[in-house]
């Protein structure tokens, strides 16, 4: 017995050191290109949620009341503070954890488990953060472009941190869903009701009725939305150039205010 758990000491020791070294070596660039070697597949596949998705989006805007989903969206977003205060913590965004824990704390209180979302009305912005970021802090590379069936865009390195972020949080699976589709008119981020995912779905249609090329969209667009969450997850200002050229240390102000604003 005692050998087994030295054995396994041993394991946990070198795991933790080669983690720690890929972790030291490993890039964190945030202005990589697009890559998207499988964009065939991937047309398809968004194709097929649009598809769908789209009329259960529609059906349950028409049946649920504003001012309901505005509360379910409040309660959305208050149940998913615990989960971006620990990735808060694993990036070592201190000051943003303090801000997660102040935002859950007040929400949870005074905005009545998180119904209303008081902390937010009073100049406390959510904060970002997910596991896809963790690892990206972490020096894990991200992988090409890949939509997946039902949860969007994403890339091979922030869709293994949204499997993560969903089994860490059970109880999103008891009320709900959860949805990854970021586009820069609707920002659609991680969310735990299906009321408020398919609600947003019902936006992406709008933008897909307004767009060109809705596929090369919503993949910039991804792009743009989550280079600015890679470089808040570092440090720096959460302003992007473009999706595929933006550099990590400069880039102007007006395309920063453009993300903001989608965000």
């Amino acid at each position: 017995m005692r050998r087994t758990r030295l054995w396994g000491k041993w394991v946990i020791a070198w795991a933790t050191a080669l983690l720690v070294s890929a972790c030291a070596s490993a890039p964190r660039d945030a202005s990589l290109p697009i890559s998207d070697p499988n964009e065939n597949a991937n047309r398809q596949v968004l194709a097929a949620n649009q598809k769908i998705l789209g009329p259960v989006s529609e059906g349950v805007r028409a049946a649920v009341p504003g001012p309901v989903h505005e509360r379910l969206h409040d309660l959305n977003a208050n149940l998913k503070e615990p989960r971006i205060l620990v990735n808060n913590l694993l990036q070592a965004r201190f000051d943003a954890a303090a801000r997660t824990t102040a935002r859950f704390v007040v929400n949870t209180t005074v905005g009545l488990g998180g119904l209303f979302d008081v902390a937010g009305r009073n100049g406390i912005a959510q904060q970002s953060g997910d596991f896809g970021q963790t690892l990206f802090v972490w020096g894990v590379s991200e992988g090409p472009y890949v939509v997946s069936p039902y949860l969007g865009p994403s890339t091979t390195r922030d869709t293994v941190g949204s499997v993560v972020d969903m089994a860490a949080n059970p109880l999103g699976w008891l009320i709900g869903t959860q949805i990854a589709l970021a586009t820069t008119q609707v920002a659609v981020t991680a969310g735990t009701t299906t009321v408020d995912a398919v609600d947003r779905l019902g936006q992406l249609k709008t933008a897909e009725d307004a767009s060109i090329d809705f596929y090369s969209f919503v993949r910039s667009s991804y792009y743009q939305m989550r280079r600015a969450e890679l470089r808040e997850a570092v440090g720096l200002p959460s302003v992007v150039e473009s999706p595929a050229t933006a550099d990590l240390d400069d880039a102007p102000d007006d395309a920063g205010q453009a993300v903001a604003a989608a965000k």
